[in-house]
């Protein structure tokens, strides 16, 4: 528990903290030093430690509390350990805050696993590269293969295996624990997530430039494509109905999800004529949908003929300049 409780906390500050308050926070609430460092608490403007105002008091009874009117006082840490505080009049609001006084180092995590996989198939999970600083000290790994929030494995090896029974765009996280056993700080723990996106069997990585799953393919199926290096991978799913007399209405509906932020635009191509295209911006691992509207050349296409075999094309810009693209055939029937 007190592992999980200290997760993603700050490192030990380089330098000596200020915590600001006013009604009814500290900010920050819980500061992490080294012994023999101190932590200054400063209102903002017109908030005191007056008894009508934030009067500071510490747990521990040996820190003198603060009830003048000032409004900054200065506390020095010698040992180590868990220094907890409130305001007197707003602890209720849960106005409270903590000085964690430590020697240790908080572990470093290193997550490495593939960008994409395929359902049903056992994908490997590897944190050998963490590390922890403090000598003498060992490391275990809790992982939360699917991101909802609950351990899936965990134990000292710092290797596991997962297998995903559903295509989709999963958050991985890696929480690495050290053996610190300083009185109320250790252990320490912090965290390293990643995406990874599982396609649905037999429609894998193909490569930039296409998408698996045939020339004509199924028009809801979920599919994958990733550019050369495996760092961006784009899924893709017809959400809408494939209906001409519903695309000419209303669009061809596109869900879309990408690992990184970027801008993504879908064209709808008959040979070498654009017929529809559309402009949407991701989010990492966020899925949205796109409506590829069309436009006069494609309505009149649509109009005239009763089946239509249309290009669909994703194409991905990212903050790192590398393009991913993914294609498929769709046919448009009345």
């Amino acid at each position: 528990m007190g592992a999980l409780a200290l997760a993603g906390l700050p490192a030990v500050a380089s330098a000596d903290p200020t915590i600001t308050f006013r009604y009814a926070t500290y900010t920050p609430s819980v500061v992490r030093i080294a012994p023999g460092q101190s932590v200054t608490w400063t209102g903002d403007p017109g908030n005191t430690f007056d008894l009508t105002s934030h009067p500071l008091k510490f747990a521990n009874p040996s820190i003198a509390p603060q009830t003048d009117k000032s409004s900054s006082t200065t506390r020095t840490f010698a040992g180590v350990g868990r220094f907890a505080f409130a305001c007197v009049n707003h602890g209720w609001a849960n106005m409270t805050g903590a000085v964690l006084v430590t020697a240790n180092h908080l572990p470093s995590p290193a997550l490495d696993a593939p960008s994409s996989a395929a359902p049903g198939v056992p994908v490997s999970f590897d944190a050998s590269g963490s590390s922890d600083p403090d000598p003498g000290q060992s490391l275990t790994y809790a992982w939360d293969f699917d991101g909802d929030g609950r351990v899936d494995q965990s134990g000292p090896a710092p290797t596991a295996s997962f297998t995903y029974a559903r295509p989709g765009t999963f958050n991985v996280m890696l929480k690495v624990t050290d053996t610190n056993a300083e009185p109320d700080i250790g252990p320490e723990s912090a965290t390293a997530t990643r995406p990874i996106t599982i396609a649905e069997h037999g429609q894998g990585n193909s490569g930039p430039g296409e998408l698996g799953g045939g020339a004509s393919g199924n028009a809801g199926a979920t599919l994958v494509a990733n550019d050369g290096d495996r760092d961006d991978v784009v899924l893709v799913k017809v959400a809408g109905s494939t209906r001409s007399s519903s695309v000419r209405t209303r669009g061809l509906a596109v869900r879309v999800t990408a690992t990184e932020p970027a801008v993504a635009t879908a064209t709808l191509r008959v040979g070498s004529r654009v017929i529809g295209r559309a402009t949407i911006s991701l989010r990492g691992g966020g899925a949205r949908t796109v409506r590829v509207v069309l436009n006069r050349r494609g309505h009149s296409l649509l109009k005239r003929r009763a089946r239509v075999r249309v290009e669909l094309r994703i194409v991905l810009d990212d903050e790192d300049a590398t393009g991913t693209t993914a294609k498929r055939w769709i046919t448009l029937r009345r």
